[in-house]
């Protein structure tokens, strides 16, 4: 049934993470619930070359927070777009999902007195400003929740709601792991851990470089590290000092990341802050046991023992005992693995996310606020 209101979604992050994915995942989810969506994202990103085509889309060439030009472009097309739909009786709504970019957002929605939400994906501190502007805060994880608190945002405007994957299409079929390992070049005893990410100094992919160098030649496991960013000639550097070159693999940016987990025995994220980690609920949703440091809202997700283990950030003795101690224990992979599965596919599927923000904007339609 096509509802009565219309969604703008603004994202403007350049590059492919797992929250423009989740923005992705919405804004279609939403369309099939009769939402219709408005994307508003960065020219050139690549969540425009994902969406072209499938939904409608809006760009700017934003070159920064105080970008004034492209902000005035951005509230003269907004003003517009909010008077064509107000032509076909069409409420409107601003869900802004991206830190980049939020508050300038907020501002120009609330003073064309649109009904503004923010998507608050990360565990870092809100500016206590934005409580000011946002009718409504969804928090992806009670770490990312606990910080619009202290930022001010009343409890009856905040909502947690946890990022979604689509458990069905990363669940290996039969043979996966087989067929991945070939793709991938991998031997079918190799013990294998994937870390994937943007390379930037927050996700300490160093410090697994360093866990590595610190298990014996035979305990080490060849880790295939899929992502791109600055940090990576600085981590290229670290393997040719450590001598790791036979045991790591760049694999660069994956735009699907299913043939690399299959091919994978365990996953490794060894991050300095996370607001919960989309790639975390993909290797869980592949049946895969993580280890992971518990920061941020990763610990709402791997529950040390139960779904995966947890070590302390920025410590490589620790990060290697763990790797060593999954090697070396099949019984305890396939069972942490197991129930990580089971988790993600009961809290986190991506079928109950649209369901879940429909709630925060029937709060607002029937607040009056559209």
């Amino acid at each position: 049934m096509e509802r009565d209101f219309v969604v703008i979604h603004a994202e403007w992050g350049r590059h492919w993470s797992g929250g423009t994915q989740q923005v992705s995942l919405l804004v279609e989810g939403l369309r099939r619930c009769g939402v219709s969506g408005y994307l508003v994202c960065q020219a050139g990103s690549m969540l425009v070359e994902r969406e072209k085509g499938r939904v409608p889309l809006k760009t700017f060439n934003l070159r920064g927070e105080h970008d004034l030009g492209t902000w005035r472009c951005f509230a003269k097309w907004l003003g517009t777009f909010k008077e064509s739909q107000t032509a076909l009786q069409h409420r409107l709504l601003l869900h802004t999902h991206s830190r980049r970019g939020a508050f300038p957002t907020l501002f120009i929605g609330r003073r064309l007195k649109l009904p503004t939400i923010l998507h608050w994906r990360v565990a870092a501190p809100i500016p206590k400003i934005m409580r000011f502007f946002a009718d409504a805060v969804i928090a992806i994880s009670q770490a990312a929740a606990q910080q619009a608190r202290r930022a001010g945002v009343d409890e009856r405007r905040l909502w947690v709601i946890p990022d979604g994957v689509d458990v069905a299409r990363f669940t290996p079929p039969p043979n996966a792991r087989l067929k991945a390992r070939e793709q991938m070049e991998v031997g079918e005893t190799e013990f294998v851990a994937v870390a994937a990410g943007r390379l930037v100094p927050i996700k300490a992919y160093e410090v697994l470089l360093e866990a590595i160098a610190l298990l014996p030649p035979d305990d080490r496991p060849l880790v295939l590290l899929a992502g791109d960013g600055p940090e990576r000639p600085k981590l290229e550097r670290v393997v040719e000092k450590r001598q790791l070159n036979a045991w790591v693999r760049f694999l660069g940016f994956q735009s699907d990341m299913r043939i690399v987990l299959w091919a994978a025995d365990v996953f490794v994220h060894p991050s300095r802050s996370e607001g919960l980690g989309v790639v975390l609920l993909e290797a869980m949703a592949a049946r895969l046991p993580v280890i992971a440091t518990g920061v941020g809202g990763i610990p709402e997700v791997v529950r040390e023992g139960e779904t995966g283990l947890l070590v302390p950030p920025d410590n490589p003795e620790s990060l290697a005992k763990a790797i060593q101690r999954l090697k070396q224990d099949e019984a305890l992979r396939q069972q942490l693995g197991q129930r990580a599965q089971e988790w993600v596919e009961r809290l986190h599927d991506i079928r109950y996310l649209p369901d879940r923000v429909m709630q925060v904007y029937e709060f607002l339609l029937a607040e009056g606020r559209v």
